[in-house]
């Protein structure tokens, strides 16, 4: 069964089941407590003080800023901030079928970043985002891209800017190593194996899907193993995954001596990726890669700098 997006689907009959979050019982993290507080839009204590009742607000009403304490989207009011960013965090979780573990410690990072002092106002759904995005992190979760968290968000009703996440990933008390190309090999591979155009293709062939999908696999990795880290420094790591995807069947065909079955729109589709970033990627990282490994020429030491 390969991962389709909301269903599991059987590539060789056809068959669909729909998904269900597993969890495992080894991996252990923090708690979050809700509190007394029950379900529902609670955003701090409705009592206002005597400046507040004294001013007219938008309509004039004595109830205007018990309105704006249940309806604002800003951080950093006391009492319910932190409710109401665990509560967003639940839904998106529920929406992107992430594991009750992503929630806990997405809810864990968030009360950490809603507890420091910002310069400027972040709005609750950017705290929910990049806690969301810090958690996948730490628990090695790749099913979701920061991407979608986004258009997640946005489909709530919630504007995310770019520039609040950014500004919350300096300021934030969590700092997490890059994600590795290498964690995103099994993404592309599932949603390679929904084409159904090379399906068709193996099966004209005669070669079983699995052993095609297993041999770009270690062929990938190889060519992963031969670039310098350096080279791939401000990449985004999904993006290099589908290109080193692609080089690895060029490396295949050429060894194989057969032509190539995949094509770069095939994996810039699957690497949520523009195609001219796969060619542009493999032309000017993976290709003294793909030429080593077909010669079977080793890889040149690095100069040292003594």
């Amino acid at each position: 069964m390969v991962d389709a997006g909301d269903e599991f689907v059987c590539p060789s009959c056809g068959i669909v089941k729909e998904k269900q979050v597993m969890e495992n019982d080894v991996r252990v993290s923090p708690k979050f407590e809700l509190g007394k507080h029950a379900l529902g839009s609670y955003m701090g204590t409705i009592h206002t003080t005597n400046e507040e009742r004294r001013s007219r607000g938008f309509s004039k009403a004595n109830s205007t800023y018990r309105y704006l304490k249940v309806v604002s989207d800003f951080a950093g009011r006391e009492e319910g901030a932190d409710y109401t960013c665990f509560r967003m965090i639940r839904r998106i979780c529920e929406k992107l079928f992430l594991p009750d573990f992503v929630v806990q410690q997405a809810a864990n990072v968030a009360r950490k970043v809603l507890a420091t002092k910002h310069d400027r106002r972040v709005t609750i759904a950017a705290v929910s985002a990049y806690s969301l995005i810090v958690a996948c992190k730490i628990e090695a979760v790749t099913s979701v891209s920061v991407k979608e968290i986004v258009d997640a968000h946005t489909a709530l009703g919630r504007r995310v800017k770019v520039s609040s996440i950014i500004q919350l990933s300096l300021e934030s008390p969590f700092k997490s190593a890059p994600r590795r190309p290498e964690e995103y090999l099994s993404k592309i591979l599932a949603k390679l194996s929904l084409n159904q155009r090379i399906g068709q293709t193996l099966i004209r062939e005669g070669l079983s899907q699995t052993v095609f999908l297993n041999s770009l696999r270690s062929t990938a990795l190889e060519v992963l193993s031969e670039v310098d880290g350096s080279v791939t420094v401000g990449r985004r790591p999904c993006a290099l995954a589908a290109s080193a995807v692609y080089a690895a069947e060029v490396v295949l065909a050429r060894r194989e001596s057969r032509k190539r079955w995949l094509t770069q729109r095939d994996l810039a589709e699957c690497g949520d990726s523009a195609e001219y970033t796969v060619r542009g990627q493999v032309s000017e990282i993976f290709m003294p890669a793909v030429e080593r490994l077909v010669s079977g020429r080793q890889r040149l030491p690095l100069p040292s700098l003594r």
